[in-house]
Formats: structure tokens, sequence, C-alpha cells
């Protein structure tokens, strides 16, 4: 009895020194597992870091950014982090809370427009913000687009003003992203925005961005152009409403005879004929040649309206408002034809093609158009 009771003991020791041995092993193997965890998310930590200081790096001297310069408006008494949300929107930064952090209140903001670029480091923002007095990019230079120019003549101008490098500011015409529903809905990717810069005179800083010039242009083209679209009610697109407008710009001697003009091209659309716009070979040509060949009218392109019907493939100028009014609200007319007086002056308007032809002759001839006998004139009164 006493050996069988020892041997029961003996191995109820055992079994528990047994019990002890996988306690201790369980808990060496959770602390191995908390010590790996704890190395793991130190390493991922010092990562992150590491990462975040290298990106805090790169930001803070600039480093890949490109060299396009921006023009951002400071107002008066603006502080650290007034001037880091304007670098932020206009995409010169992209850490505003970087920047506040790293300016500090050590900085004063002088109030004006200030040329900086995204290639510039933290140092050279602050120091270009704190010494340009306002207006420090250098007085405004005067550019006056006139109405009926061609998209290649206002990057001439602007050439000319030493305002933009030629092929980045086409570069940007044709592949710039302008938050416009009437620029998203182009169907056209080459002279992209032509018809869309409005003529009008602009006050450009030097250093101005080839975007923000583009953008000042088609800011004033919304603001001109869209509210008569919108009011008018018709269901044309904007782009045919434009491309309409720019060839009666062409097309009309004067502001007063635009919408006679803008009835003969509507009337003929109306009938089925061909518009047979000289401009529009001329914008094809790329010279305002006074008089056409035959030749140049079988040019076969989208634009030649002698060899396709309706509408040119797209605007052939930058039309005036006048322009897209009249395109939106032609005269009621009959007439079908219009002949150009010698010297470019005015317009004559025939209904039939005898009368046309005759006009023609008259003024071949040196002699006095009788315009006592037009067809119909216009019934309804132009708009303000």
């Amino acid at each position: 009895m006493d050996n069988n009771y020892k041997t029961i003991e003996e191995l109820e020791a055992r079994r528990n020194a047994r019990e002890a041995m996988r306690a201790v092993k369980k808990k060496k193997r959770k602390r191995l597992r908390r010590i790996t965890l704890c190395v793991f998310i130190a390493a991922v930590i010092l990562a992150g870091a590491g990462f975040c200081g290298y990106l805090a790096y790169r930001e803070i001297n600039g480093i890949g950014g490109d060299d396009k310069m921006y023009v951002v408006e400071v107002p008066a008494g603006a502080g650290a982090s007034n001037v880091a949300n304007l670098l932020a929107n206009r995409g010169i930064i992209d850490y505003p809370f970087l920047f506040r952090l790293y300016a500090g209140d050590r900085y004063m903001f002088q109030q004006g427009r200030h040329s900086v670029s995204p290639s510039m480091s933290y140092n050279e923002l602050l120091e270009t913000f704190g010494s340009y007095a306002e207006g420090g990019v250098g007085e405004q230079v005067e550019v006056v687009i006139p109405e009926g120019y061609e998209l290649s003549q206002i990057a001439d101008l602007l050439v000319e003003k030493g305002l933009v490098d030629r092929d980045e500011f086409m570069n940007e015409i044709n592949y710039g992203v302008f938050d416009y529903d009437f620029v998203n809905l182009i169907p056209r990717s080459e002279n992209r925005l032509e018809g869309y810069l409005y003529p009008a005179t602009y006050q450009i800083y030097p250093g101005t961005s080839v975007h923000d010039i583009i953008l000042m242009m088609l800011d004033a083209f919304n603001s001109n152009v869209m509210p008569a679209y919108n009011a008018s009610g018709t269901t044309d697109s904007v782009d045919y409403v434009v491309t309409f407008a720019s060839v009666i710009e062409r097309e009309a001697a004067n502001t007063d005879e635009m919408r006679l003009v803008s009835s003969v091209f509507n009337n003929r659309l109306y009938d089925g004929r061909k518009l047979e716009s000289c401009a529009t070979v001329q914008y094809i040509l790329g010279e305002r040649k006074p008089v056409l060949s035959e030749e140049d009218t079988e040019i076969d392109s989208p634009y030649n309206t002698y060899m396709y019907e309706g509408l040119p493939y797209g605007p052939i100028c930058s039309p005036s408002r006048a322009a897209v009014r009249a395109a939106l609200n032609p005269a009621q007319t009959s007439y079908m034809y219009f002949v150009a007086a010698p010297d470019g002056s005015k317009n004559y308007f025939s209904q039939t093609f005898d009368e046309h032809e005759e006009k023609i002759e008259l003024l071949n001839n040196g002699m006095p158009v009788d315009e006592s006998t037009p067809t119909p004139a216009p019934t309804a009164e132009a708009d303000d």
C-alpha cells in the first residue's frame, strides 16, 4: 500500500512538473510574440517616420516641383496659415501644415502679387513673400485681344509681349485642365480653345503662368458669353453657337449688320445649302486672302464650307458678345446672299441669286449699288 501511495505521489509530482514546464514555455512564447510585435511596430513607425521625413525634406527643399511660375495674391494681413492654404490650392506645396510649422511667426507676408513656382524651397518662398511689396512682380502688361482674332494670333501677341512661350501656351491650350463645363464638352483636341479666349483688354503681371493667363480669358468668356447663352433657352450646344458666332464675326463688316449676316447663314442652314463662307477657307489657309481662287474653295477640310454643308468643324476666331447674340437671335429676313463692298465697310444683302449677281457686277464696275429695292428688311430689333 505504501509503495502504491508513493508511486501515485510521484506520478502526481511529475504531472505537476510537466504542467509547470508547459506554463513556463507558454509564457516564453507569449513574451516572444509581444517582443516580435513591438519590434515590428517600432520598425513600421521608424519606416513611416523615415518616409515622412523624406517627403518633408523634398517638400521643404522644392525637390521634384516643376518650374512653372504662378502668381499668388496675398491679401493684407495674411499670416502663415492663409499663405499656406493659398499655396496648397495652387499646387505650389503639398503639405500646408508643414509650411505653417516651418514659417511659424517669424515672417511677415507682404500684400500683393508674388510670382512663385513649385520648385522653390520654403526659404525661397518665404523670402519672396517677405521681400516683394504690392505688385512686386513688376508692372502689369496690357494685352488687347481684338474681336475676331484667331488662336494663333493671340499666341503671337502674348509671345510678343514677353508673357508666354509659344509651345508651352499651345500645349496648355490643348491639354490644360480647366474646370468649366463648356471646356469639357469641346469635341476637338487640336486648337481646342479656339473661339473661347474672350476678346478683351487684359492687365497681366509678368511671371503669370500660362495656365493662369488662359484661365483669365476663359473667366471672361464665362462672364460675358455664358449669361447670354443661358438666357436664350437654345437647345444648340455652346460649341455650335460659338462656331456660328465666329463665322458671323469674320463675315460681318460691323456690329450693326451681324444679325443680318446671321440671318443669311441661318436661312442657308435651314434650306440645306452650303454656307460658302470665305472666312472659313481663309482660316484653313492661315491668311486672309481678299479673293479666293477656285483651288482654295476645293481644299478638303472640315472647315471648308464651300465643300461641306453645315457649320465648320469648329470656331475660326474669338467672337465678340455681339456676334454671339447675333448667332442666338438672327434677324428675320429672306436674305440668302451677301457681298462685301470693295473697301470692306459694309455688305450688300440679296434674296435671289440674280439680284446678288447684279450687285456683284455693279461693284466690280465701280458703280453704285441701288439699295432701294432690297429684299425684305429684318423684322426683329437688335438686342442691346
